[in-house]
């Protein structure tokens, strides 16, 4: 059988799906919320939630196991303060990777801030820095986190009574900083010499000198492909367009030469849990605002497309920032068998302004050709556990 999903439309009821013989089954985990997060180990997720009092909102993160009993709060919204980020985006939330802290992105008392929440420990929302826009990404222990605040970008030492480590002062051309599988490389850019393009640099983990690896035109986004030392940098001449242009890669384990993997327009990729490969959300040639799923090898080899569909706003939420959410919110199935979207497919009912509903659903489409996409369960979109937790799922 394959793994759970957490689902959401916005705003609305959340659920966790579960694939049974005669098909996909649902059972409630909370009444409403935003952007669910699988707890990584343990059959818990934290859920964004909004309460309207009155004139004013409250919001909330909030723990709950899989049963939809409360386990406890992460974070709550300053009294007199703004309690979004933007609407249908109240925070965001990152667990680390063994679960045991949520790092956290809400409107604080001075602004944007992140907080630091311990999922059984005393703290919770402790804040440790302010600044906009913020974009994180933990190292594979859990003992540092990497956070890019405006044009700075630091490490923090959670070990090291968090310590934080300058890595540049300078940062840019690039939202999340990305950590090797091993955490020895931190990758992340600077501006070139003529403030149109970006160099990607590459420190140590720990935070020591950097190394130029490749100067290219325009912005980037960066990933390492799961398990190896090889860099994938996206790159984007027309920022301004959510479009990329080009994927490249540098295998920094011996020192090689960048090479490029694809030039083609594409708004996200993502990497399979076991880096073998790759899927795109490709932006439709005929500007209604559709897009389509490809698949290819981690050598760049085409495996397949997907019938066109409409994204959901979550959907499209999250292919905006997929530097981001994809360390967060898992696309592809635990096992790499399935990759799910969130929207209308050209032959369901029509579009929320001439119907009663949404009629979004959760979408799963099987990387190979030919493979249709199946819808799986009313949502606007749908998250897949971390590996470690789909193993254990069900057990004691």
């Amino acid at each position: 059988m394959s793994a759970p999903i957490i689902a959401v439309e916005p705003g609305k009821a959340v659920t966790l799906l579960r694939q049974e013989e005669d098909g996909w089954r649902g059972s409630p985990v909370a009444r409403a919320g935003f952007w669910p997060a699988w707890r990584p180990g343990h059959d818990a997720v934290s859920v964004s939630v909004v309460v309207d009092e009155g004139k004013r909102q409250r919001s909330a993160i909030e723990m709950l196991d899989l049963d939809g009993n409360h386990l406890r709060n992460l974070y709550e919204s300053p009294l007199g303060g703004d309690a979004v980020i933007a609407p249908n985006v109240p925070h965001y939330a990152l667990w680390s990777p063994g679960g045991d802290r949520l790092a956290l992105v809400a409107q604080g008392r001075a602004g944007l801030t992140l907080f630091l929440s311990e999922a059984d420990g005393p703290l919770i929302a402790d804040p440790i820095q302010t600044g906009a826009p913020l974009f994180l990404a933990w190292a594979p222990d859990g003992g540092r986190l990497a956070v890019h605040a405006g044009v700075n970008l630091s490490v923090l030492e959670l070990a090291e009574a968090r310590a934080s480590r300058p890595i540049s002062a300078d940062a840019r051309g690039f939202r999340t900083p990305a950590f090797s599988d091993d955490g020895e490389l931190l990758a992340f850019a600077t501006p070139d010499g003529t403030g149109d393009g970006v160099v990607v640099q590459v420190a140590a983990g720990s935070g020591e000198a950097s190394e130029a690896v490749h100067e290219l035109p325009g912005g980037v986004a960066l990933a390492f492909r799961p398990g190896t030392r090889t860099l994938t940098i996206a790159v984007t001449t027309r920022p301004a367009s959510g479009a990329f242009d080009e994927l490249w890669t540098v295998d920094l384990s011996d020192g090689g030469e960048p090479e490029l993997l694809l030039r083609r327009a594409f708004t996200s990729v993502f990497w399979d849990p076991a880096g073998e490969k790759l899927a795109f959300i490709v932006p439709s040639a005929t500007g209604d605002g559709s897009v389509s799923l490809q698949a290819r090898t981690a050598a760049g080899e085409f495996l397949g497309a997907s019938a066109p569909f409409t994204p959901s706003p979550d959907y499209q939420t999250l292919a905006g920032f997929f530097d981001q959410y994809g360390r967060s919110h898992r696309l592809w199935a635990p096992d790499g068998s399935v990759f799910l979207a969130g929207g209308r497919l050209f032959t369901d009912s029509p579009a929320v302004a001439f119907s009663d509903g949404s009629h979004d659903a959760i979408l799963s489409w099987r990387p190979e050709r030919g493979s249709p996409i199946e819808r799986i369960g009313q949502a606007g979109i749908g998250f897949f556990p971390p590996p470690a937790l789909e193993e254990g799922f069900g057990k004691a």
